[in-house]
């Protein structure tokens, strides 16, 4: 096999693979006649047949392949969670171990050809509150089916979460542009500081709305303290820490209420801004601390401090302002939640406290935009015209999952306007 002649469209991405070592992964794949990578990929992505144009050396048909399938393709080759979907499910970990997919789908993501404006005769305008990976996608496969798409960001910058809160270490803005450049060529337009209070009154102007706008609230603790101005949700920090605004955690001592992605996502943040000392809390243990792999690892790296078994009793401040925060012991009870997991109990003299200059809570995040309002499981609503889909629709939930629902919603949406224009 030679190496293709092809350019490198210059992402600045940290890929893990040159040309050799795509080649030589790509080898090993075993080509499944019904491959479960596939299958648990909530974008469907081609998987072995990418791989199998790698190998071939047309890389550029591999790119091809993975956008057509994922409008998001830069982003998601960047910071998938390959671990829960394609990987998790390859085959080849049963003879050694998985292919790595991800990577390879980064890597061919890089020599994806230039596109520029697609001309689509557009019949009707569509509405899309939210240009996060729900939104965007269902723009991007609108625009590709002929349906003007008019994304409505209420914030200056599109892009969603990936764009806001992802650190600038895990995705770079370069990578989230590619997609974006993407849905602009096709046409998409896109209305910033936009907010939109009432989806219903779009219905004048466009055939159809659909719903995207995520949860952009952090749940909080309730304990005293909260209102100290060193207390702060994960979003409201990691936004500050991707705009660069968190010089003044060098040599502070940080800690995050939380168990989750999230949680692990502001402590790497906190400890890469220069946290002299990093806390996460969580009030079970490890087993019940469903986090990615990845995640666990990149905090651990980082020097971050686990505290399990533990939960958060008050924010004390010194002169008005926090100095530590009072915690206490917990054991885990034979009940269970919802999820599953042992519900845990404090353990009443075993309070301690740590000593804080901040303290952020990632404990999950919700909204109240639009509640009335019910999702079908074919991502129509309870409104007539009006779609809904993403985190806000399905509640938290990964990138390449809101994918798969902007996906459904503009199949969902061009089937309904059809339908309307018979």
């Amino acid at each position: 096999m030679t190496n293709p002649k092809i350019e490198n469209k210059g992402k600045s991405v940290n890929h893990q693979f040159d040309y050799f070592r795509a080649s030589l992964e790509a080898e090993r794949c075993l080509s499944c006649y019904d491959p479960p990578c596939r299958k648990s990929c909530p974008a469907s992505i081609p998987i072995p047949d990418f791989i199998r144009s790698i190998r071939s050396g047309n890389i550029q048909y591999a790119a091809k392949l993975i956008r057509e399938a994922n409008p998001l393709a830069a982003v998601c080759g960047t910071v998938c969670p390959e671990e829960i979907f394609c990987q998790n499910r390859c085959t080849r970990k049963s003879i050694d171990e998985p292919i790595k997919i991800r990577e390879l789908h980064s890597y061919a993501t890089q020599f994806e050809v230039e596109y520029s404006m697609i001309e689509y005769p557009v019949e009707s305008r569509i509405a899309i509150i939210g240009s996060g990976p729900a939104g965007l996608t269902c723009a991007i496969k609108l625009a590709e089916k002929g349906l003007g798409a008019v994304i409505f960001e209420q914030s200056d910058q599109p892009g969603g979460v990936p764009a806001s809160s992802i650190p600038q270490f895990r995705l770079s803005d370069d990578v989230i542009n590619s997609d974006l450049d993407y849905a602009k060529g096709l046409g998409v337009e896109f209305k910033l500081s936009a907010k939109i209070d009432n989806p219903q009154v779009l219905l004048n102007d466009y055939n159809a709305v659909f719903i995207a706008t995520g949860l952009p609230q952090g749940r909080t603790v309730n304990i005293p303290g909260e209102n100290l101005p060193e207390v702060m949700t994960a979003l409201s920090f990691l936004e500050e820490a991707r705009l660069g605004k968190c010089e003044f955690l060098k040599s502070k001592k940080v800690i995050i209420i939380g168990g989750g992605n999230v949680s692990l996502d502001v402590a790497a943040a906190a400890a890469n801004e220069g946290a002299s000392e990093v806390h996460l809390v969580y009030r079970r243990g490890p087993i019940e601390m469903k986090v990615w792999k990845s995640e666990l690892e990149e905090a651990q790296n980082r020097g971050v401090i686990i505290d399990f078994l533990t939960s958060p009793v008050e924010y004390k401040a010194e002169s008005g302002k926090l100095s530590s925060v009072t915690c206490i012991r917990t054991q885990l009870t034979e009940k269970l939640d919802s999820s599953g997991r042992r519900i845990p109990e404090t353990i009443p003299g075993t309070e301690f406290s740590i000593p804080a200059d901040l303290a952020i809570t990632a404990i999950g995040l919700t909204s109240d935009y639009m509640k009335e309002i019910k999702v079908n499981s074919d991502l129509s609503t309870s409104v007539a015209g009006i779609f809904a889909g993403g985190d806000w629709a399905r509640g938290e939930g990964t990138i390449v999952e809101s994918v798969r629902d902007g996906k459904l919603a503009a199949d969902s949406i061009t089937t309904y306007v059809k339908d309307k224009q018979r």
